[in-house]
């Protein structure tokens, strides 16, 4: 049985079930591609289901505050093997004198080592799937930068971090939503910038895009 709480807050789950259903109601002919791009601007400055519902209402899609059912289950547990298996064994992210990104749909171990060297490393978590509850992430900043992109739900331990002459910012929740994984951050940034953020608008804008255009079928919120 669902129940409406459109005061309730969103994430990017419901942001792209949004924006699918902009890009279907596009390729039907009920909306102009002026206005999905308006729509779509809209659904990425939303906050809560109140929000994404003023998007759709003249739309034949269920609205999404009907279709909040209670809260986002728990990751499935999946075999673990290989790089990030085990503190041993970690997943390096090492940049050098260069950059390394990890960003779109993979899935995150539970060990984790970024090193900034003299370069930059991106990890952008916003489409990847946790293989833990926890993520022990081994930070070794050199002279570079860390960037850690994060979902809305996730959180950040930093309290083990330590600094030399770099520079953090950590701009998230220590307490992860219900379901969500908390990122365990030690070692030392270093010389180097560690930056630990939610998603930006240029981020959400990507992502939005990236649901609408692959997304070709009509599908209805909360299925």
């Amino acid at each position: 049985m669902t129940s409406s709480r459109p005061e309730l807050r969103i994430g990017d789950k419901e942001r792209d079930l949004v924006a699918a259903v902009l890009q279907d109601a596009l390729a039907e002919g009920r909306i102009t591609l002026e206005e999905l791009d308006q729509r779509l601007d809209a659904t990425l400055r939303a906050r809560t289901y109140a929000d994404l519902d003023a998007l759709v209402a003249d739309l034949p899609v269920d609205l999404p505050s009907t279709a909040l059912s209670g809260a986002r289950p728990a990751p499935e547990p999946r075999p673990l093997g290989g790089p990030g298996s085990s503190p041993d064994d970690r997943l390096v992210l090492d940049a050098g004198w260069s950059s390394v990104t990890r960003r779109g749909r993979w899935d995150v171990p539970p060990f984790l080592r970024l090193n900034g060297a003299v370069g930059s490393v991106r990890l952008d978590c916003l489409q990847a799937t946790p293989l833990a509850p926890t993520v022990d992430v081994e930070i070794d900043g050199g002279m570079g930068h860390i960037r850690i992109v994060l979902p809305d739900s996730w959180a950040v331990n930093t309290d083990r971090l330590t600094s030399q002459w770099g520079m953090s910012s950590i701009k998230v929740s220590a307490t992860p939503e219900p379901g969500a994984p908390l990122l365990l951050l030690h070692g030392s940034v270093g010389w180097g910038w560690l930056t630990v953020r939610h998603a930006g608008f240029f981020d959400r804008r990507r992502l939005a895009r990236q649901a609408a255009l692959g997304r070709p079928h009509r599908r209805a919120l909360g299925h």
